[in-house]
């Protein structure tokens, strides 16, 4: 949030120069300074192995998650993890599914981010199962969906600018 707010204003997070964005070294993380891909991809996504992180960790655009209203806390990670990723599969901004056709229609964050998920249930329809009893089922009956990836939307997620996921 940080990041945007220092770049007011903007259309997409993606209006941020690259050096600024995701690669730039300056937030400091217990005592070390980190730019955010290694926070992501060398900090949170090595040592903690949870693929719900995908659904958390957001970048301001409406192809993410909203942010939720609330700090993650560890007594209460758990939850606010399982809450988040019902949420995802709950709303066609990132998960549909055509039984008909046998298609999932997923968010890219499966697509970049698929071997996090395969490395906890084997394959991203296995995990996506967990919360689609539809999925669950057509796995269950030796049926493979075929797989869609929906268009991720860079805007930048502000209040009342996009139609209600």
């Amino acid at each position: 949030m940080q990041l945007i707010l220092e770049n007011l204003p903007l259309k997409s997070i993606k209006d941020i120069p690259a050096a600024k964005r995701w690669d730039a070294k300056r937030w400091k993380l217990a005592g070390e300074i980190y730019s955010l891909s290694e926070i992501e991809h060398k900090q949170i996504r090595p040592n903690f192995r949870e693929p719900r992180v995908h659904f958390a960790l957001v970048c301001a655009a409406v192809g993410c998650p909203p942010l939720r209203k609330e700090a993650y806390v560890g007594k209460r990670l758990e939850e606010q993890l399982q809450s988040q990723t019902e949420f995802v599969h709950a709303h066609r901004t990132w998960f549909q599914f055509e039984p008909a056709a046998s298609t999932a229609k997923l968010t890219q964050l499966y697509n970049w981010y698929g071997s996090d998920f395969e490395q906890t249930d084997g394959s991203v329809l296995a995990f996506i199962g967990k919360y689609s009893i539809e999925i669950k089922s057509a796995l269950k009956s030796n049926t493979k969906p075929s797989i869609v990836w929906l268009e991720y939307d860079w805007s930048l997620n502000s209040a009342g600018e996009h139609p209600p996921r």
